[in-house]
C-alpha cells in the first residue's frame, strides 16, 4: 500500500504535490520542485530532463497545471489502505502485493525505476514497450525505501567502490565525484562471481581430502579397507553434490536480486561444513593413524609499541580500548599512526594455532598480517585486510565481511560477539568461526602465509563505521577487543 501511495507523490520531495503540474512525458511534480530542479540542471549542462524517467526536452517545456493529482493521490491512499487490509487476509505473509490490482494479487517483479511491484498482467508493458524494457526489474520486494538516496531522494542506481556504498546519480557528481562507481547490476554480478570462486575452492579442498584418504587406504590393513571404502564413497558423493551446487550457483548469476542469492549461498556453505563435520567423525571411527600435528591454543598478548595512540591496553595487555583522544605514546617506527590497530607481541610460529577474541562497540576487525606490512599512513597499505599482506574479518552488530587485498566478501551471518581464528599453515588455510555453544564457520582464506606472521586487531574499524571513526564522529569509548583465555 505504501508503494502505491508513493506513486502519486512528487518524485522530487516525495510528498503530495503542492500546486501540481504535468510535464510532456506525463509525470507530475510540485511546480516549485520541478522548476528548481530544471534551474539547477540548466545551469550545469543546458538540458532539461524528467527526474523519474530521464526523458530529455529541448527547449525547456511549459508546465501544465494538473488539477486532479491531489484528489487522485488521496484516492490512491484509501485504495492502498483497503488493499493492504485485504492482502493481510488473503496473500501469504511472504508475498508482495501488486501495486496496480484493485484486489490483492501477488507481484512477480519489482521495477526499480517505477518504484512499484507488478503481477504478471501488469508487468506486460515492461516486456512490450520499448521505453519500459530498459527498466531494471528485481524479485518482488515491499521495502524499496532502502534503495532511495536519503539525501537526494533518487534511486541508488550506482555502487561506489571507493566508499563501499550504494549511491544515486547525483551523488556521483557531488560527494562521490571522481570515485570508482559502477552500476548496481555490475556490482551484483562481480560479487556473485566471487562466491563462485569460493565454491570451487571448497571442491578442491574436499578433493585433496579424498586423495589423502586414498593414500591411507594403500597402507591400511586389509580388515580396514571395507570401512575406508565407505568413507571414500561418501567423499565422492560430496564432491558430486558440490559440483551440482556449483552448477546451480552459476544459474544464480543471472538472478536480479542479490539478497536471494546470498541466502542460497549461505545454505550451500552450511551444508558443506556440516558434511565435513560428519566426515571428521568417520575418520575418528576408523582410527586411521594420520601424521597430523595437534592443535596448540596460542597464548597471545598485545604489543604496546604497535598500538595506535588512541588505543589503551589493559588486563595484562590482552584488552585494547578505543579512546576519544590520542595518548602521549612515543613515536616509534612500528606504531600505527593512521589506522586504530594493534599487533600481538608474539609472532605466530606454530604450524597450527588457534585463538579467540571478544569485541564490543559498533565494529571491529581481526586477522593476521605479515611482519613487513606498513604501519604508517591512513591508506590501504597499512589497513588490515586492505592489502596483499593481511587477511581479516570485519564485524559490526549488523553485518560481517572478509577482506584481503582490498577485496571484500560479504558474509550473511547474525551478530557474532566472540570469534575464533584458526591458522593452519600445513593446509594453507586461515579460518574464522562464530563461537557460541558450538563453532560455526564464517569464512576461510586459502593461500600461503609466510612468516613472520602476527595476529592483528582493528578497534572501531568494522563494516560500515570506518568512515565515522576516521572523521571522529563517535560518542563513547566502549569500542574494544579482548583476547580470550582458552
Amino acid at each position: 500500500g505504501e508503494t502505491l501511495h508513493r506513486k502519486f507523490n512528487c518524485p522530487v520531495c516525495l510528498d503530495l504535490p503542492s500546486d501540481p503540474v504535468t510535464i510532456p512525458c506525463g509525470h507530475s511534480y510540485c511546480k516549485a520542485c520541478i522548476a528548481d530542479y530544471w534551474d539547477n540542471e540548466g545551469r550545469k549542462n543546458g538540458t532539461y530532463s524528467c527526474p523519474e524517467c530521464r526523458q530529455t526536452f529541448s527547449p525547456r517545456p511549459t508546465l501544465c497545471r494538473n488539477t486532479i493529482a491531489r484528489s487522485a493521490a488521496s484516492s490512491a491512499s484509501e485504495r492502498a489502505h483497503t488493499r493492504s487490509k485485504g492482502a493481510s487476509k488473503k496473500l501469504p505473509g511472504s508475498a508482495v502485493p501488486c501495486d496496480r490490482c484493485p484486489e490483492p494479487r501477488a507481484a512477480v517483479k519489482t521495477c526499480l525505476v517505477c518504484m512499484a511491484s507488478f503481477c504478471e498482467t501488469h508487468l506486460k508493458p515492461h516486456n512490450t514497450q520499448e521505453k519500459l524494457k530498459s527498466h531494471e526489474l528485481i524479485a518482488p520486494t515491499g521495502d524499496l525505501s532502502q534503495k532511495i538516496c536519503p539525501e537526494h531522494k533518487y534511486l541508488q542506481e550506482f555502487f561506489c567502490r571507493s566508499c563501499q556504498m550504494y549511491v544515486c546519480w547525483l551523488c556521483t557528481s557531488n560527494q562521490h565525484k571522481g570515485h570508482e562507481s559502477v552500476s548496481t547490476q555490475a556490482e551484483r554480478n562481480e560479487k556473485q562471481v566471487g562466491t563462485t570462486s569460493n565454491i570451487l575452492t571448497n571442491i578442491e579442498s574436499v578433493q585433496r581430502m579424498l586423495e589423502l584418504l586414498q593414500d591411507v587406504m594403500v597402507s591400511t590393513a586389509q580388515e580396514k579397507l571395507n570401512e575406508a571404502q565407505e568413507v571414500v564413497t561418501k567423499l565422492e558423493a560430496e564432491v558430486k553434490q558440490l559440483k551440482k551446487k556449483d552448477g546451480e550457483l552459476k544459474e544464480l548469476i543471472n538472478c536480479q536480486d542479490i539478497y536471494s542469492s546470498c541466502i542460497v549461498l549461505f545454505i550451500l556453505f552450511q551444508a558443506h561444513f556440516l558434511n565435513s563435520l560428519s566426515l571428521s567423525l568417520s575418520f575418528s571411527y576408523l582410527s586411521l593413524s594420520l601424521s597430523l600435528s595437534p592443535l596448540d591454543a596460542c597464548d597471545l598478548t598485545l604489543d604496546p609499541n604497535t598500538a595506535h595512540r588512541r588505543l589503551v591496553l589493559s588486563d595484562g595487555d590482552t584488552v585494547a580500548t578505543l579512546q576519544q583522544t590520542s595518548q602521549p605514546f612515543p613515536d616509534l617506527p612500528q606504531r600505527f599512526d593512521g589506522w586504530t590497530q594493534v599487533l600481538c607481541l608474539q609472532p605466530l610460529s606454530s604450524d597450527r594455532c588457534y585463538w579467540e577474541v571478544e569485541w564490543r562497540g559498533r565494529g571491529s576487525s581481526l586477522g593476521v598480517v605479515s611482519g613487513s606490512m606498513s604501519r604508517k599512513g591512513a591508506d590501504t597499505g597499512a589497513g588490515l585486510g586492505y592489502n596483499s599482506k593481511s587477511w581479516s574479518l570485519e564485524l559490526s552488530d549488523m553485518c560481517c565481511a572478509a577482506m584481503h587485498a582490498n577485496k571484500k566478501v560479504e558474509i550473511p551471518v547474525t551478530y557474532s560477539p566472540r570469534v575464533g581464528v584458526f591458522l593452519d599453515r600445513t593446509a594453507g588455510t586461515l579460518t574464522f568461526y562464530s563461537v557460541d555453544d558450538e563453532l560455526v564457520p564464517l569464512h576461510a582464506f586459502q593461500g600461503s602465509f609466510p612468516p613472520p606472521l602476527y595476529a592483528a586487531f582493528g578497534v572501531g574499524c568494522g563494516v560500515g563505521v570506518g568512515l565515522d571513526f576516521a572523521m571522529g564522529q563517535f560518542s563513547s569509548t566502549s569500542d574494544s577487543i579482548k583476547i580470550c583465555p582458552l
